[in-house]
C-alpha cells in the first residue's frame, strides 16, 4: 500500500524560498513517520490534518517537542493539547520540551489515558521510549523533532526490527 502526502507550501519568505508546510513522510522499518521539524501553530495544524487523514494502519502516536509552539505568541497549549486528541485522532502521545505538562494534561482530559501519555525530560528520552514501544504499523507525527533526531529514530528501529525477525 501506498500513503502519498499532498504537500501544502507557505507564502515565499524572505530567503525567497517556499517551506512545505505539511510534514515529510518517511517509511521506517515497522513504522511510518511524518515529520514536522517546525511546531509553529501553521505547521502543527498542517501537520494534524496529515495525520487525521493519513490511512494509519496501526496507532497514530504524536511526538512533539512543545518548545516551539509554547513560545508562539496567543497560543493556547491546552486547546492544541486537545486538538492532538480531537483533530489529530491521537492514540499515544510523548512529548518533552517547554510546555509539554500542559499539552499532556489537556491530551489527558480531551479523554487520552493516562497511560498514553508521557512527558520526557528530553528529546532522546522521548526517542528511546518511541523506539521501545512502537509495534509494526503505528504512525509517528514527529511534531517540532529535528530531522537528525528522526534519522536516529529509523536507524534504531532499522536494527529492532532486523533484530526481532532474525529472533522470529
Amino acid at each position: 500500500m501506498t500513503n502519498t502526502i499532498v504537500m501544502k507550501t507557505a507564502s515565499v519568505g524572505e530567503c525567497g524560498t517556499r517551506r512545505s508546510l505539511r510534514p515529510r513522510l518517511i517509511p521506517a522499518p515497522g513504522a511510518t513517520l511524518l515529520v514536522a521539524p517546525h511546531a509553529t501553530p501553521a505547521e502543527s495544524e498542517a501537520a494534524l490534518e496529515a495525520l487525521r487523514t493519513f490511512r494509519a494502519a496501526g496507532r497514530r502516536v504524536i511526538w512533539c517537542d512543545a518548545s516551539e509552539l509554547a513560545d508562539s505568541p496567543h497560543v493556547d497549549l491546552h486547546a492544541w493539547g486537545a486538538r492532538f486528541v480531537e483533530d489529530g485522532l491521537a492514540d499515544a502521545l510523548i512529548v518533552s520540551g517547554h510546555g509539554s505538562r500542559e499539552l499532556a494534561m489537556a491530551a489527558r482530559d480531551a479523554g487520552l489515558p493516562v497511560g498514553r501519555v508521557v512527558v520526557c525530560s528530553d528529546d532522546p528520552t522521548a526517542r528511546n521510549l518511541l523506539n521501545d514501544s512502537l509495534v509494526p504499523g503505528d504512525t509517528v507525527l514527529a511534531l517540532g523533532i529535528s530531522n537528525a533526531s528522526c534519522d536516529k529514530l529509523t536507524e534504531r528501529l532499522a536494527s529492532r526490527f532486523e533484530v526481532e525477525s532474525v529472533a522470529a
